[in-house]
């Protein structure tokens, strides 16, 4: 990280120490992603016994809201267990569909020669797995905004009010859900 990155993630720090002091859970570590040419969305996980929550370079030059919303989204995945839940499900859902699949291909091959193709439905699958569990993790870091004093139907407005809907096909092939769908859930969590 650059000298001029440092009052950004030190602003960072201190959002996310917030967040976790107000849901009662243990500090994790900051880790400010390498810069990529596709970022990776901010993550939380556990290293050598350490909690580490790992965020792309854009999150320090994002806004307030934003940067509120993804922080409590990765200490979602620590407030309830339905993320972890939802990732094993997830992996083992994919595994049994290549196993189906490598099935099929061989067993079939001779009989449907187009088989094969059928592999590309897995990225779509694949990223509904991961919507699925951000989902979940969000869903959870809603109850950490609630209970820093921040309301998440007025922190999503903030972070994505202003941000259009991908097209169709790039949504479906997305690891997000859409600034919409994560306004409405947020207005339905507040119902």
């Amino acid at each position: 990280m650059s000298t001029h990155d440092e009052p950004a993630a030190a602003t960072l720090e201190d959002r996310l120490r917030l967040l976790t002091e107000a849901s009662g859970l243990p500090v994790p570590r900051l880790v400010v992603d390498q810069p990529r040419g596709q970022e990776r969305l901010p993550q939380s996980r556990e290293a050598d016994g350490e909690r580490v929550v790992s965020v792309p370079r854009s999150l320090l030059t994002a806004g307030p809201a934003r940067q509120f919303w993804h922080l409590a989204a990765c200490l979602g995945r620590w407030v309830s267990p339905e993320p972890a839940r939802r990732h094993r499900l997830g992996g083992i859902g994919l595994v049994v569909l290549l196993v189906v699949y490598v099935v099929l291909l061989f067993a079939l091959a001779s009989a449907v020669p187009w088989l094969w193709i059928t592999v590309l439905l897995a990225y779509p699958i694949g990223a509904w797995t991961i919507r699925w569990e951000r989902q979940a993790m969000e869903a959870a870091g809603r109850t950490v905004l609630a209970a820093a004093g921040h309301p998440p139907v007025e922190v999503a407005r903030a972070a994505f009010g202003d941000e259009p809907d991908p097209p169709f096909l790039k949504a479906l092939l997305a690891g997000e859900p859409t600034p919409s769908r994560r306004i409405r859930a947020a207005e339905l969590d507040a119902v």
